[in-house]
């Protein structure tokens, strides 16, 4: 039996390890085409703001969220207390990134939100990662906070908060492939390449993120 469940093991390891190459080269698709796009012209305007937001979320952000996948040869080596300080790091960079860029375009609007779905959902993680930003350094500090609040119901929140600012910012970045005008050059095929692989970066990326949050819900239950 010990045998049988420890090569089950050693099956679903190899099956995380392999979702989690093909989600870094997911990202590494998107960051890089995006930031060729933006770079190659004038970097003002939306190009500014697509390659921040695309830099922030799809990459900083998403690399910070899978600090703590067992599958991620990138961090797998390191404890705990290495893990959590990439993951702020990232976090921190990605969020400011993201939220910079969401200013750049809101400055540009004159403070206010189309009614693109684009826009709406790209105030919306705007918005959530502020929040998402606050609650991680309340997380940082929950030891010094712990007679306040619960340690665990505070990273509960934030994990929930910056699921949900992840999961709004991916979905944006899909639909600011076909209403930004930036791609329109692109071809509509390769358009449609660039959403199928963003959702499946989005996808990938929250495996963690859903253990993360089940394993907490778990023990706020318990």
């Amino acid at each position: 039996m010990r045998a049988e469940k420890s090569e089950s093991t050693s099956v679903f390891q190899h099956i995380e390890s392999a979702l989690y190459v093909i989600n870094q080269l997911c990202i590494g698709f998107v960051t890089i085409w995006v930031s060729w796009t933006c770079l190659r012209q004038d970097l003002s305007g939306i190009r500014l703001h697509a390659w921040l937001v695309t830099f922030g979320f799809v990459f900083l952000m998403a690399e910070g969220m899978m600090c703590f996948y067992d599958g991620s040869w990138l961090t797998v080596r390191y404890s705990r207390k290495y893990k959590t300080t990439f993951h702020v790091v990232l976090q921190v960079l990605g969020g400011g990134m993201g939220v910079a860029g969401c200013l750049i375009q809101l400055i540009r609007d004159d403070w206010s939100v189309s009614v693109t779905l684009h826009a709406r959902l790209g105030f919306a993680a705007f918005i959530l990662c502020l929040i998402s930003l606050l609650s991680g350094l309340a997380a940082v500090l929950a030891r010094s906070i712990g007679r306040v609040v619960s340690p665990l119901i505070n990273k509960t929140f934030h994990v929930v908060l910056s699921f949900a600012a992840f999961v709004i910012a991916m979905m944006a970045q899909f639909y600011g492939y076909t209403q930004t005008g930036i791609f329109s050059g692109q071809g509509q095929d390769f358009v449609i390449l660039m959403q199928v692989v963003t959702m499946v970066a989005m996808v990938l990326t929250s495996i963690g993120a859903i253990k993360s949050l089940y394993q907490k819900i778990g023990s706020l239950a318990s």
